[in-house]
């Protein structure tokens, strides 16, 4: 299966994408053998949701559906039977974002996981609303159908971990294809066209309402495995730091937090590696102390575990250091964020 780096000539689009395409063909009678004939696109490479596909290949699906079904507006109707894990691992990860404002922060961060021409900007206009900006070039061939199936998509994501009520309304550069009511049913916001770009308007209000997704995360926990997975897929080779803190957490499972430690996993002196981590705007103190954070929310979840032994766990000479530590990194204690875990994980048990 083809990754993004061993793509290099084509623009690239996160394949479950593509998965959707199988069950919308499916949906509507278009057989897989039909869209892998005329795209060049083997039913195994759609099927996987982790590997990349070439944009062309979606040009190419958006082209056949417009031309199979004229009289259906398949965005809408593709947004609604796909899957959540449209998304991928992306989406699967920024489901669990404690809050809205950390969701748009990081789908805008982070875009580049979905679609390498995918643009996203998190814009507020006024202090009312929070806009979340997006282009991608292929909703310029496809007469707007990437950008509905992408915003609708984001949209689902939104209302099921902050609520009907988070989205204020939904703009569309390009004109409207069908009728605006069957749209506006979809977004349960008013929906308009022809506007100067695509984009998501929420509520500032609701920026900070925590997530119905049921677990308690805080952001650094999401955008380590972020930048992990944008390692992983070849958007960071030209950047070690991916690969330096995957060596922080390698250290981290046998308890060492030390930057010696780290520069000897890494065959490097201490020196050459603050040189370099220097040159990508962190520090080899900053990593060890983003997965201190990381790990000491895993560890207070386990109630069996004490603070003073979740300390010792850290490396932390006393557990005074590690309250410090903790008040600096979430601004409260350890025990103050294990009672919440507990309150949050009572309510989400069924009853």
């Amino acid at each position: 299966m083809p990754f993004l780096h061993e793509i290099p000539s084509q623009y690239r689009i996160l394949s479950s994408m593509g998965n959707v395409a199988v069950f919308y063909a499916a949906y509507v009678g278009l057989s897989v053998e039909r869209i892998s004939s005329e795209t060049g696109i083997t039913p195994t490479m759609l099927m996987n949701p982790d590997t990349y596909l070439p944009e062309t290949f979606f040009e190419k699906f958006f082209q056949l559906l417009t031309k199979a079904f004229p009289d259906r507006n398949v965005a809408l109707e593709l947004a609604q039977i796909a899957p959540l894990s449209y998304l991928g691992a992306p989406g699967r990860l920024l489901r669990r974002a404690p809050n809205l404002r950390s969701m748009l922060e990081l789908f805008s961060k982070y875009c580049k996981l979905i679609a390498d021409r995918l643009e996203m900007e998190v814009v507020d206009w006024g202090g009312s609303e929070a806009v979340l900006r997006t282009h991608q070039p292929l909703s310029l061939l496809d007469n707007g159908m990437s950008a509905e199936i992408g915003l609708c998509m984001g949209t689902r994501i939104a209302q099921e971990c902050f609520g009907d009520d988070a989205l204020l309304r939904v703009q569309f550069r390009h004109q409207v294809i069908g009728p605006v009511a069957a749209y506006e049913e979809f977004f349960k916001a008013p929906v308009s066209f022809g506007a100067k770009f695509n984009a998501l308007i929420f509520d500032s209000k609701v920026l900070d309402r925590p997530s119905k997704a049921g677990r308690t995360e805080v952001r650094s926990v999401l955008e380590q495995s972020l930048i992990e997975l944008r390692y992983e897929n070849g958007l960071d080779r030209g950047d070690r730091t991916a690969e330096i803190r995957k060596a922080v957490m390698r250290n981290s499972l046998k308890g060492d937090y030390s930057a010696a430690g780290l520069a000897q996993s890494l065959g490097m002196s201490i020196s050459a590696l603050q040189r370099q981590l220097h040159a990508s705007g962190t520090s080899a103190s900053r990593l060890i102390d983003e997965t201190r954070h990381i790990n000491a929310m895993g560890m207070l979840a386990d109630s069996s575990l004490s603070v003073d032994e979740v300390a010792f766990r850290l490396g932390f000479e006393s557990e005074r250091g590690f309250r410090k530590a903790f008040q600096r990194w979430c601004g409260q204690s350890p025990a103050g964020v294990r009672k919440e875990m507990k309150q949050q994980e009572a309510v989400n048990v069924p009853a």
